[in-house]
């Protein structure tokens, strides 16, 4: 049980590093510039919060994606967690299975956030630039895994549509982190 509260501790720290606000000492918000006319700053702030709203969902988004894909691992090191620490079997047994009854609405929310992230950072950018081209192929691939896992969901015996669900999320995976890199 120790082991788990410093795991969600560190994991809660993890996750909350990126809605940090960084402040600096020299901001001078009532500093004019020589050939501001005081026009377009309303135009600016739209965009900004375009922007920002856009990265608060696109890292939502990440967080989403890691938690639905902690299914895969949970399922597979079930056993030696239950043999190496025998206290925690019936919280590890309960995580496991919440995760499972939630799986496919953690996938579609990842989808639906990714889509919204897509959309305002396009609306703040105003064409489809490197990053945009990356996330939009990340989404495609999305879809396609989501397309899968719904058939998955239908037909859960079917071994080879596990397979294929499961290496299309870890390639949009991977586009994602590129995605981000990018950024």
């Amino acid at each position: 049980m120790r082991y788990l509260k410093i795991l969600c501790i560190a994991l809660t720290f993890i996750f909350s590093i990126p809605y940090g606000t960084t402040v600096f000492a020299d901001d001078d918000f009532e500093e004019h510039y020589e050939y501001d006319d005081g026009h377009g700053d309303r135009e600016e702030h739209e965009d900004e919060r375009y922007e920002d709203i856009g990265e608060l969902i696109g890292w939502s988004t990440l967080v989403t994606i890691g938690v639905a894909a902690l299914l895969f691992p949970t399922r597979k090191i079930m056993k030696s967690v239950i043999t190496t620490f025998p206290q925690s079997k019936k919280l590890y047994v309960s995580f496991t299975k919440w995760l499972g009854k939630y799986h496919i609405l953690i996938g579609i929310a990842a989808l639906v956030l990714s889509i919204c992230h897509g959309v305002l950072m396009y609306l703040h950018e105003g064409e489809l630039e490197s990053e945009g081209i990356t996330g939009l192929g990340a989404v495609i691939i999305m879809v396609i895994a989501a397309i899968m896992g719904a058939v998955l969901f239908k037909n859960k015996k079917v071994k080879s549509l596990r397979t294929t669900h499961t290496i299309l999320v870890t390639f949009g995976v991977v586009i994602v982190l590129f995605h981000i890199f990018l950024s």
